[in-house]
């Protein structure tokens, strides 16, 4: 049996298959829930985040001000397609096969739309999606495919910045003549309104600010004084002229889409949704920006795995909060869900933090796992290595160990956030170490994760399936 073959013959089951237990309505106070995503926003980019701000990002602030920031937000993997796939699935990337782009999920992975569609929300998604294969653009059917959403605005996967094209809920390709995150956005307005009478569920996914090379021409702001580099990028970095460019590039890009999110809050206000509906921010992965020597994402340093989130309901979620507990992507599932007071599904991994980002309690949050694979040909410099690695990261500190095993990343967070001096491989560092690695492992054997074996990879699960008897 072939794939397009297999796929057929699941579509229906993946379709049919029930929620364990039902998705009732329950006791949550969650009407509608608007979901914006943005394509490679590290957390360092925010307003809020640091001071001086680099950036400016008003509406982002006031998101902030108005609802809950969490300070401490990481990824399951600094890739767009497993990280993606690990927001809608609630699992860790080994766990739903989706390790590195181009994949398509499997047919038996539930998405947490599916939940909200089977209580009787509106589900729409707007925007790039990269979860379904190579294809790019790429239409995605009606069907299992959509994971759960009813009506879908957007595109499989690419980048179309200068020449915007998408495609219609019915498959036709269309070329927008506004910036595509600005017909996106607008998109996204549209249904709000159009649905303001019935509860939603509208999943909004940006494609800026990654990669900024495909942006348009940088604000006058940033022509004449180019934003500031981390601390941590070095020297070297720091005299290539086209680099820099590429920064004030990305920050302008982060500014516009903040414009995108003050039109999204002003149309929830004016059709007198704002109480109704919790708005949840965050990005899939961040961006290097030459922090160590290093370009793209990929790594497991802070600003390529940290990002912003931040979730507003008022009324529900006190104005002005933050939080320190940490939080892994793989946990939004199961906590909107649990928000909105429904099931999730039986094969979500991830952990439900609502009494946290809801704003009701507290919770105590050991440590988070990420993993990823490097491919060492973006950085200016003797980095961390090249290949799969796991990284565990708790209040304190992080380590990751590479795919042979070894620990070749030790920093210690509180003292130096920057992760300017790795202490890996000291004398004086190795019960931490040892304390660490057994954190490591115990989230290796929880999860299932054959590390340093390679996982089951997303292909195997619906390619070279045997014919039935």
């Amino acid at each position: 049996m072939n794939r397009r073959t297999f796929l057929r013959a699941t579509a229906a089951a993946a379709l049919a298959a029930a929620v364990p237990g039902g998705c009732r309505r329950g006791a949550g106070d969650v009407s509608n829930l608007l979901f914006v995503m943005a394509d490679q926003w590290r957390f360092s980019a925010v307003g809020h985040a640091s001071a001086p701000a680099p950036v400016a990002t008003p509406h982002l602030d006031r998101l902030a001000r108005q609802g809950l920031r969490c300070n401490r937000a990481y990824v399951a993997n600094p890739v767009c397609a497993p990280s993606r796939a690990s927001v809608m699935t609630g699992r860790l990337p080994h766990q739903h096969g989706l390790i590195v782009n181009q994949l398509t999920l499997p047919p038996g992975e539930r998405g947490f739309a599916e939940s909200f569609a089977r209580a009787g929300y509106r589900t729409h998604y707007v925007g790039k999606w990269h979860l379904d294969g190579p294809d790019s653009p790429g239409f995605v059917p009606p069907g299992w495919r959509r994971r759960g959403f009813e009506t879908f605005e957007g595109f499989n996967r690419g980048h179309w910045y200068q020449q915007p094209q998408t495609f219609t809920d019915a498959g036709e390709l269309i070329h927008p003549e506004a910036r595509e995150w600005t017909y996106q956005t607008d998109r996204a307005i549209d249904f709000v309104r159009r649905h303001r009478d019935e509860r939603f569920f509208c999943f909004l996914s940006w494609g800026p600010p990654h990669p900024a090379t495909l942006g348009r021409p940088r604000s006058q702001r940033f022509a004449e004084a180019p934003p500031p580099w981390r601390a941590n990028v070095p020297e070297r970095v720091r005299r290539r002229g086209r680099l820099a460019e590429r920064l004030g590039a990305y920050y302008d890009l982060c500014e516009q889409l903040d414009v995108e999110l003050g039109r999204l809050l002003d149309a929830l206000d004016e059709q007198g949704l704002a109480e109704s509906t919790l708005v949840v921010f965050t990005s899939d992965h961040g961006d290097m920006l030459g922090s160590h020597g290093v370009f793209y994402k990929e790594h497991p340093y802070e600003e390529s795995v940290r990002v912003p989130l931040v979730l507003r309901q008022p009324g529900r979620i006190a104005a002005g909060g933050e939080t320190d507990t940490l939080v892994s992507n793989v946990d939004l599932m199961p906590t909107l869900t649990r928000l909105a007071g429904l099931e999730r599904p039986s094969t979500c991994t991830g952990r439900d933090l609502s009494g946290v980002l809801g704003g009701s309690g507290s919770a105590s949050v050991a440590s988070v796992y990420c993993e990823g694979r490097m491919d060492g040909r973006r950085s200016a410099g003797p980095q961390l290595g090249r290949g799969a690695w796991r990284a565990v990261i708790t209040p304190s500190h992080k380590l990751m160990v590479d795919e042979t095993g070894a620990v070749v990343l030790l920093v210690d967070l509180e003292r130096d956030p920057l992760e300017l001096e790795n202490l890996a491989g000291r004398g004086d560092q190795r019960d931490l170490a040892e304390s660490l690695r057994a954190e490591l492992d115990r989230w290796r054997a929880r999860t299932a994760d054959a590390f340093p074996k390679p996982p089951v990879g997303a292909k195997s699960r619906y390619e070279d399936v045997p014919e039935p008897a």
